[in-house]
């Protein structure tokens, strides 16, 4: 095994930024010899919002090993682990050296305490709490300095300005859901969002399960306008009606880098999976993954299912493909013949195929049209993270055909 002192000294050198110090969730505490050099990176990192140069640290720490610099930080921490894991095991063992002499039986009874304490820590299924804690603080400043210096907002800004208000978007991990009766707006309600996220410099892959990339395309196009001062009517692009030609011209290239991106289907499958989205996710990157239509995604199981139990199978994979790559969902899908008043919003039991979306979302919302009024949708929050306390229902400005979808007042 490698000395503790060439091992720790190259976790020191090797903690180069936010990212590698956020990563690194061990104490100071955790060292045997260079604790006080760690402790002292965090500081210096929280006070400047830098970490110290490796001349700092040697000036600081002349103890250091120098020669650990080039060490691998990856390699250098699995190494750190199990160095820790040999010291704690051993340590256990000495605490009760006297005992063991003196009373065998309860010696036994606290080393095997003692041990499986240790396991714990190092099972790849749970999380000590407090081993964790220090970076959850770090966790916390780093959510602070958004909110105070870069925008206030943490995660992906919405299109609600009632969600943005709370200081807190999309977020990564969690699966966002929205469920109406067909022909409300479930689809346009999907675009918005991709574009207000890809708007703001979010990366987002938009899947349509039901709708080709032309039209989605064209979609975007009014909605995309409409946040650049732009107007153009969707009926006119898509069938061929009177736009200005000049202006369409200089908006599409002024589309040029916006992050983006639009499936309608997989290549060599008949049928979209949960499998060929988790491609698309590992092979693009996307931050924000936005699907219409999520009930025709097929779970990929190979054998025949009740309606209920597939649906449970897709959106729990949905809500785990979320967590496991830490990126944010959404996803429409409709709401069943329960809910057949268009002008009512559809409730959390009226989700089509059971009530395994209500489980698996972070977020719930259902949308409907409001009578007498074409140009307003309601839109109703039958769950929400946390419990946030706010409107029950937002009313919408409803006017797809040129881009328009804009939350104007809430209702109490």
């Amino acid at each position: 095994m490698e000395s503790f002192d060439f091992i720790e000294s190259g976790i020191v050198f090797g903690l180069q930024n936010a990212k590698t110090l956020k990563q690194f969730k061990y104490s100071s505490n955790d060292f045997a010899t260079h604790g006080d050099a760690y402790k002292f990176v965090i500081e210096y990192f929280d006070n400047y919002g830098d970490v110290p140069t490796p001349g700092i640290l040697t000036e600081n720490f002349p103890t250091l090993d120098t020669s650990a610099q080039t060490l691998d930080l990856e390699y250098a921490a699995d190494i750190f682990k199990n160095q820790l894991l040999y010291r704690q095991i051993v340590g256990t063992f000495q605490q009760n050296k006297t005992l063991l002499q003196e009373n065998p039986k309860r010696a036994y009874s606290l080393i095997t305490s003692g041990l499986n304490d240790i396991g714990i820590v190092y099972d790849e299924d749970v999380i000590s709490y407090d081993k964790t804690a220090e970076a959850r603080l770090q966790e916390w400043r780093e959510k602070r300095l958004v909110r105070t210096t870069e925008g206030g907002l943490l995660g992906i800004k919405t299109s609600l300005d009632t969600i943005n208000n709370t200081g807190v978007g999309w977020m990564p991990g969690e699966l966002i859901s929205v469920f109406a009766r067909p022909s409300v707006g479930k689809t346009w309600f999907c675009i918005e969002s991709a574009a207000e996220a890809a708007f703001n410099g979010v990366k987002t892959l938009l899947i349509s399960t039901e709708m080709p990339e032309a039209q989605i395309s064209l979609r975007t196009d009014v909605v995309f306008a409409n946040k650049m001062g732009y107007e153009f009517s969707h009926r006119a692009l898509r069938n061929g009606g009177e736009i200005d030609e000049d202006s369409y011209r200089e908006f599409l290239l002024k589309l040029n880098g916006r992050p983006l991106l639009i499936c309608d289907h997989i290549s060599g499958q008949t049928s979209m999976t949960i499998e060929s989205v988790a491609t698309l996710v590992r092979k693009h990157s996307p931050e924000f993954v936005v699907i219409d239509g999520a009930y025709l995604i097929n779970s990929g199981s190979g054998r025949s299912k009740q309606a209920w139990e597939e649906s449970h199978t897709l959106f729990y994979a949905l809500k785990n493909l979320a967590t496991a790559t830490n990126l944010s969902i959404m996803v429409s899908t409709q709401a069943n013949r329960a809910a057949a008043d268009i002008f009512t919003p559809p409730q959390a039991d009226q989700v089509a195929f059971g009530d395994a979306l209500l489980r698996a979302s972070d977020v719930l919302l259902s949308l409907c049209r409001v009578q007498d009024d074409p140009m307003r949708r309601l839109l109703q929050y039958q769950k929400y993270r946390d419990a946030e306390s706010f409107a029950d229902l937002s009313t919408l400005e409803w006017n797809p055909d040129i881009g328009r979808i804009k939350e104007v007042h809430q209702d109490y």
